[in-house]
C-alpha cells in the first residue's frame, strides 16, 4: 500500500494564479483538476485525494451559505474522509474562511499572490514521498 501514489484534487474555479501542476508531480502526486465545485465532488467521491486544493470564493449571493467550500466540506464529513486542504483566498476574506474552519480541519491558508515557495513549503510539510 505504501507503493500506492498519492493523489491532488487542484479544484480551480477562478485561477489567477499560476498552474502548481508540474510542482505537484515533481513532488509525488497524481494530479487531478476540477473547474468547479459540482464537478470536484463527483471526483472526490471516485479518487478520494490525498489533498486538495481549493480556491475561497465567498459571495453574498450564496443563500444559506458563506462560500463555495461548505459543499466541499460536508462532502468530506458525509464520506468520512479527512484528506490535507489547502485554501487558497485573498487577505480581505479571511474573516470569512474562520467561521467555517470548526467545521473540518484546514491545512493551510495561502493568501494571494500564490507562488510556487508558498506551495512547496506547506507540500513539503506533508510530501508523499517519504
Amino acid at each position: 500500500m505504501s507503493d500506492q501514489q498519492k493523489s491532488l484534487l487542484a479544484i480551480v474555479e477562478q485561477g489567477g494564479y499560476p498552474d502548481f501542476t508540474p510542482l505537484y508531480e515533481s513532488l509525488g502526486y497524481k494530479v487531478i483538476t476540477a473547474p468547479s465545485m459540482r464537478k470536484a465532488l463527483a471526483m472526490i467521491k471516485q479518487h478520494k485525494p490525498d489533498t486538495i486544493t481549493a480556491e475561497f470564493i465567498y459571495s453574498p449571493m450564496y443563500s444559506a451559505r458563506i462560500s463555495n467550500l461548505e459543499s466541499l466540506f460536508a462532502s468530506l464529513q458525509n464520506q468520512q474522509l479527512n484528506p490535507q486542504l489547502f485554501i487558497f483566498i485573498d487577505k480581505e476574506e479571511l474573516h470569512h474562511l474562520n467561521k467555517l474552519e470548526m467545521q473540518l480541519y484546514v491545512s493551510h491558508v495561502l493568501t494571494y499572490p500564490i507562488n510556487e515557495e508558498n506551495i512547496l513549503n506547506c507540500l513539503n510539510v506533508h510530501s508523499p514521498v517519504s
